[in-house]
């Protein structure tokens, strides 16, 4: 790959920046100093939707300093995604519900309710039809906000949360209870162990991981038509979550389609099973 004096510049400019939100990060006491740490983060997705030169982004990313910030953002990124799952779920669950017109009223973090609004690009990829009975949505955290768009604008009657965290299901479950909600369950299970063998579609969501490993196991276990949603990052959003870096044989790409927003930088995929 041919590297020019000016893409040397734009990259020594993007780790400046990327080091300048490390370093904040670093010095901060993100548990004690929760909105501070929230601004940051704010700032920091922001600037990398900015990123939109694909020679600069090859570049970074075959270059010595991409696994060491992708290690270093997607685990604060993680971190930063469960607080606000599990402050949005408290807040639905203080809040009255007698005069909401849908799901997306109750929602008042920016960072949940931009991801809720992503969801019509997901369904329009799926084929639902009378004979779709069971979804299963991977490591999905304390607030469903994907679960309540599919409760809502489809009759898929079974969906299923599966979370190996037990404080992440059990406020999920919280809130869905205090909600009133039937046709939902959840299962404590790794996504990487659990069987799939009864689900028309399972859905792994952005911050899944590792999703190459889960999509092994759905293969493992699956039934022959069902669907597969998976999002993931685009460009340097790759930085905060994880990508299918690897498709296995078995598995056939039927859809895909950028998702992109002001807020967020990801694409829909849907595999189905690959007929020999």
């Amino acid at each position: 790959m041919y590297i020019s004096k000016s893409d040397i510049l734009k990259l020594n400019d993007l780790v400046k920046n990327l080091e300048e939100f490390r370093q904040k990060l670093t010095e901060i006491d993100y548990i004690h100093n929760k909105k501070v740490f929230f601004d940051i983060m704010k700032d920091l997705r922001k600037y990398l939707l900015t990123i939109e030169n694909q020679n600069l982004y090859k570049i970074f990313l075959h270059s010595k300093y991409y696994k060491f910030y992708k290690e270093f953002f997607t685990n604060i990124n993680m971190y930063y995604v469960r607080s606000l799952e599990s402050l949005q779920s408290i807040s639905i669950m203080t809040k009255g519900i007698h005069n909401f017109d849908s799901f997306a009223n109750l929602i008042d973090k920016d960072l949940i309710k931009q991801s809720f609004e992503t969801k019509g690009n997901e369904i329009k990829s799926l084929n639902i039809t009378s004979k779709t009975k069971t979804m299963v949505a991977v490591w999905c955290g304390s607030m469903p906000e994907t679960l309540l768009y599919f409760y809502e604008n489809t009759n898929i009657k079974n969906i299923i949360w599966v979370d190996y965290n037990h404080e992440a299901i059990f406020m999920a479950w919280e809130m869905i209870s205090w909600l009133n909600l039937d046709k939902i369950t959840f299962h404590q299970w790794d996504g990487v162990d659990y069987d799939y063998k009864e689900a028309d579609i399972v859905y792994i969501p952005i911050f899944t991981s590792p999703k190459n490993r889960i999509l092994n196991r759905i293969i493992e276990t699956w039934k022959d038509d069902v669907q597969i949603i998976v999002i993931v990052p685009k460009w340097l959003w790759n930085l905060l979550y994880e990508w299918v870096w690897s498709v296995n044989q078995r598995l056939k790409i039927a859809y895909r389609e950028d998702a992109f927003t002001k807020h967020i930088a990801q694409e829909v995929i849907k595999f189905v099973k690959y007929d020999f």
